[in-house]
């Protein structure tokens, strides 16, 4: 009955810490803790208690706190000399548990059964154990002894007396009679105490079930020698299919499924787990859903088993969907560096790739144009149209300044009725002032706003010529072109001046355009 209740405990916690191997850090600490079980883990050098879960604080009567401050020496009552003999009777009887006697937090000394099992966490050895308490079940089983020594005693008396009055058969059958009662209630015991470790057992394999399943991931296994990759349900299901839809599964087949961008970048991660450089193999790429789009998934995975020369044999795995985090990050990066008004890039992200262009440009002879517009009038179509219509402006400009300049250039929303523009790779001001021109012509056309024809709209321009115009940052550059772009509107609106290294006057290559 013993032996079977260990074979049973042992292979829980042999179970326990091979899903730990790919289970997440948060759902293993989670079962540790939560578990029934009273579970300690121990330096195996010092007996230091290096982590003790709420059922050994329980069973202990001491705080986790205080167990974990502990040294197991400090619980086990039996002498050094008695736990080595302890560990030698368990070797030469192939015993994988020992029988300890632990004292508790209120001075009562309990026989208990601990089973362990090393196990590795943060890269540090521990000892795994369970600990089970056997005090009563040590009673009865004393208690049995005794019975069965006084049992015989009575035997033997009786058939002395038996012998003197010749009645030793009748006393013999009532004895065999006994043994066997005894025998028959010992057996529907042990049957009953094996239904019910199959019971307790069936119930943690399903618990373990729920919680992978809980983690929303499918479980994968790769043998290296044959290529097959064995999936589970949940796994099939992230990609659309049922299982059996993808059997056989090899790496070919696997990788025909992800998107051809992504190919490269899992392959180097999963080299550098084969050749050791990384602990674990980890990759987020896409994979084609049986519909046709493309599902983001969290692959994770490390090698379970290696042949004599260390070449890996088999690899295990958990499959994430972590679509929706996706979205929800390009979403919060779009909202980062983009006007919500108007789609353009906002300020934050037009002063990075601005800066970007001054480590460039100092590689390179191009030279690049900051640009900086303010609408003229745009204070007059809000009070006159109201705040709706001064959006619906913004926009439709936003959408023109795309228009006039290459996709490579960048458009920004400054704020309010401010814009302005990093224009890439132009020979000199002359091409600077071919697209100011271009700019304030197409800005210059009539609106169409909801029912309203605006006319007259125009912009004044200001314009910061890198390298020309001397500046320690892209700050500088632009507070040049906001000089400008007033210089422009204080020479008459719907123009554009260029500005100058000196702030007192600008450089007179300001173009008027025709009204």
């Amino acid at each position: 009955m013993v032996s079977l209740k260990h074979y049973i405990i042992v292979f829980f916690l042999l179970l326990l810490v091979s899903f730990s191997s790919f289970l997440r850090a948060d759902t293993f600490d989670s079962l540790f803790e939560k578990h029934a079980v009273v579970m300690l883990l121990i330096e195996p050098e010092s007996g230091k208690i290096f982590r003790a879960n709420q059922a050994a604080s329980e069973y202990y009567g001491y705080s986790k706190n205080k167990l974990q401050q502990m040294y197991i020496q400090e619980i086990n009552t039996l002498s050094p000399e008695a736990v080595a003999a302890e560990r030698e009777l368990a070797r030469k009887e192939n015993r994988n548990y020992f029988i300890f006697r632990h004292k508790l937090a209120d001075d009562s000394v309990r026989t208990v059964e601990v089973s362990a099992v090393p196990f590795e966490q943060n890269k540090k050895n521990y000892l795994f154990s369970i600990i089970t308490d056997i005090n009563d079940l040590r009673a009865a089983e004393d208690s049995l002894w005794h019975y069965q020594n006084q049992l015989e005693d009575m035997v033997q008396k009786q058939l002395s007396h038996l012998r003197s009055k010749d009645l030793f058969i009748y006393t013999l059958l009532a004895i065999a009679l006994v043994s066997l009662l005894f025998a028959t209630t010992a057996m529907a015991y042990l049957l009953y105490r094996k239904r019910l470790h199959a019971s307790q057992l069936q119930a943690e394999k399903t618990r373990l079930d729920d919680i992978i399943w809980g983690t929303n991931a499918g479980t994968w296994e790769w043998d290296c020698l044959s290529e097959h990759i064995a999936i589970n349900q949940r796994w099939a299901e992230i990609a659309g299919f049922k299982t059996e839809e993808l059997e056989p599964l090899t790496l070919s087949k696997l990788e025909s499924m992800i998107h051809q961008d992504d190919l490269e970048a899992i392959r180097l991660q999963l080299n550098d787990h084969l050749s050791g450089k990384e602990d674990y193999y980890q990759s987020e790429y896409r994979i084609r859903h049986q519909q046709g789009h493309w599902v983001w998934v969290l692959d994770r995975g490390r090698i379970v088993k290696q042949d004599r020369s260390g070449n890996p044999v088999r690899i295990c795995g958990i499959l994430q969907d972590i679509s929706g985090a996706k979205r929800t990050l390009l979403q919060l990066e779009h909202m980062a560096h983009y006007d919500q008004l108007t789609h353009l890039a906002n300020r934050s992200l037009f002063y990075e790739r601005l800066n970007h262009a001054l480590v460039s440009a100092k590689r390179s002879p191009d030279s690049f144009a900051v640009m900086f517009l303010d609408l003229d009038g745009f204070k007059e179509v809000n009070d006159q149209y109201g705040h709706h219509i001064g959006d619906a402006l913004l926009i439709e400009v936003a959408k023109r300044l795309q228009a006039a300049v290459r996709e490579s250039d960048t458009c920004a929303r400054m704020g309010g009725d401010e814009f302005a523009l990093l224009i890439d790779h132009l020979t000199d001001h002359h091409a600077a002032a071919l697209v100011a021109e271009h700019i304030l012509a197409h800005l210059h056309s009539p609106y169409e706003l909801e029912g309203h024809r605006l006319t007259n709209l125009s912009c004044s321009l200001g314009i910061a010529l890198y390298p020309d115009h001397d500046a320690s940052s892209g700050n500088s550059l632009v507070q040049m072109a906001d000089r400008a772009m007033y210089e422009a509107k204080r020479s008459g609106k719907d123009t554009f001046v260029f500005a100058c290294n000196k702030t007192d006057r600008f450089e007179r290559r300001a173009i008027k355009k025709d009204s």
